[in-house]
């Protein structure tokens, strides 16, 4: 019996130390909010700061930038249902640039991070996109509700995924 709680004893104390060395994330905590800042940012670096901000680039090094900064795994369903990799992506934003208007583009807001498992996170956003209209004039014309994944290599956090819910109108 002795033997018995010992080896309890040394059981809950080895669990417990194992315990405290985790790093816990409690949703709407300190490190929850530092958490969401980062990607939010990392979210502003993907975008390129549509239109402005301090990571506003020309559409090509936004491309470029791109490439590189996006997981090599990444990918991305748009609000049609077309499912693009990155090697897609990247040649259809290539090919685009030589017809590319200044200001269109995505205009994300609302960002809120969900969830948090280890190096792996989800976030959503609304994120409303400018295109020419038939006038000819730069302006919103549609709106998504964004998945955004986001996966933690090297000490880093790098966009994993994407996927744009349309928001539609009631009729």
């Amino acid at each position: 019996m002795t033997t018995f709680r010992v080896l309890l004893l040394a059981s809950l104390m080895t669990a417990s130390s194992l315990a405290l060395g985790q790093e816990t994330m409690k949703k709407g905590g300190k490190k929850w909010a530092d958490l969401e800042k980062i990607l939010w940012d990392a979210d502003q670096q993907w975008l390129c700061s549509s239109g402005a901000g301090p990571y506003h680039k020309d559409i090509k090094d936004c491309v470029e930038f791109r490439s590189k900064y996006w997981a090599d795994q990444f990918f991305e369903v748009g609000a049609t249902g077309k499912i693009s990799t990155k090697a897609e992506m990247v040649a259809s934003q290539t090919a685009g640039i030589p017809t590319h208007v200044p200001g269109v583009g995505p205009y994300p807001d609302n960002f809120k991070l969900m969830a948090v498992y280890g190096n792996f996170a989800m976030a959503t956003d609304h994120t409303r996109f400018k295109s020419v209209d038939a006038n000819g004039k730069v302006t919103f014309t549609s709106e998504v509700t964004f998945l955004r994944l986001f996966v933690k290599e090297n000490g880093k956090w790098r966009p994993a995924a994407g996927a744009a819910v349309p928001i539609v109108a009631p009729k």
